[in-house]
């Protein structure tokens, strides 16, 4: 009953920033971050990033990001999917070199600097989500773009993980990498099947079934196994979800109920857990010590996506103003940078001393981010 009590403050708590941030015409989803922090090891110490907490907030993103999949257009995914790569790509270099820079200047060796510059190559664009969603710009070209730009983004970060980690702890294997490609091309075979044949019919079959919002069960079945299939393949889960979400929309038999559904599901608990829970673990033991780091990663971690991004849209056709709203979606690191910086602590990629650092420097783009998009969007709108 304790974990009931603690969900039912933290969803109450929700309700009051949400109320708030809304009235000052602020993110949302910003409150959502700042309330986890303050319930956290930061501040109160109230909630801690326990299972349950972890478990709330992985359907969290999951089905935040099976919505993103349901509200956008395969077409327009299909038709910008250069520019999407090419954003991704100067998105990741420039963070790269600038991290990389960063972390030399201040005297940290070359193996943990190469693997700081890695994690703050990974973008995470459920937060730029909830705030395309609520600003009804998700499906715009910009939108679609970061959307696209996201899952190749999602596809390079693991891919220079898992060769960097390898090289930099001697466990490099060519067998490995190639036993990776095998299962990333095995699971681009499952989704192109699944959506010409099995999602369909099992749509189809939904129709017939007599029981309660029989077509969403099935929606959130194949969202939760595509999701558990990609995370099997080593990829992302919220990659899996976000791909089953354009398989189920494409279905001629989809219906706008289902979202609607979902998204109550979603929003009325997990996806709120979701933003509280990337602000739990941040501690501010070493703040003052590395203050002059933490900004300049913070810094360079913004300027990195949002001009790195944004050229990669400008010489993909996009005028300045879609640029700066494409490069303000890519800004934001969340839960995919903090799994890269976990994994590298786990494997002593990531020393103890600047784990809470590059933790710190994450959260606070994160924080940031929102507002960015925001502001492009305001000076950009449909």
């Amino acid at each position: 009953m304790e974990f009931i009590t603690l969900l039912a403050l933290m969803l109450f708590l929700t309700l009051i920033v949400s109320h708030i941030f809304n009235k000052l015409n602020l993110p949302a989803v910003v409150g959502q971050l700042i309330l986890g922090v303050v319930l956290g090891k930061g501040v109160f110490d109230i909630v801690k990033a326990d299972s349950k907490v972890q478990l709330f907030a992985d359907i969290g993103v999951i089905l935040l990001m099976f919505l993103a999949g349901l509200e956008s257009d395969l077409k327009l995914l299909r038709k910008h999917l250069l520019p999407s790569i090419n954003v991704a790509i100067f998105g990741v270099i420039l963070p790269v070199a600038l991290t990389l820079g960063t972390a030399l200047i201040f005297g940290i060796n070359l193996k943990e600097s190469i693997f700081m510059s890695v994690v703050f190559a990974a973008t995470s664009v459920s937060i730029s989500v909830e705030v395309l969603k609520s600003l009804n710009y998700l499906s715009s070209t910009s939108g679609t773009v970061i959307l696209g730009a996201a899952v190749a983004d999602d596809i390079m970060a693991i891919s220079i993980l898992s060769v960097m980690s390898g090289t930099l702890t001697g466990d490099f294997s060519l067998n490995k990498i190639l036993l990776l490609l095998g299962l990333w091309i095995v699971f681009g075979i499952v989704v192109v099947v699944f959506h010409k044949w099995v999602i369909p019919e099992l749509m189809k079959l939904s129709e017939y079934v007599e029981a309660t919002h029989a077509p969403t069960i099935f929606a959130l079945v194949i969202c939760f196994v595509m999701a558990y299939i990609a995370d099997e393949v080593q990829l992302d889960s919220v990659l899996g979800a976000f791909v089953a979400g354009i398989a189920v929309s494409n279905s001629k038999d989809y219906d706008e109920k289902i979202s609607r559904n979902i998204e109550m599901i979603g929003y009325a608990v997990f996806i709120p857990i979701f933003f509280i829970s990337i602000g739990l673990n941040l501690e501010f033991n070493n703040f003052l010590r590395d203050f002059w780091l933490i900004l300049l990663f913070t810094i360079t971690g913004i300027i990195g996506k949002l001009f790195g991004a944004g050229f990669g849209a400008r010489i993909s056709g996009f005028d300045l103003k879609d640029s700066y709203v494409i490069g303000s979606g890519m800004i934001s690191r969340g839960e995919m940078a903090l799994i890269v910086a976990q994994v590298g602590y786990s494997v002593h990629l990531l020393s103890e001393e600047y784990y809470s650092t590059v933790i710190i420097s994450i959260i606070l783009i994160t924080i940031i981010a929102p507002f960015f998009l925001k502001h492009s969007i305001s000076k950009n709108p449909l």
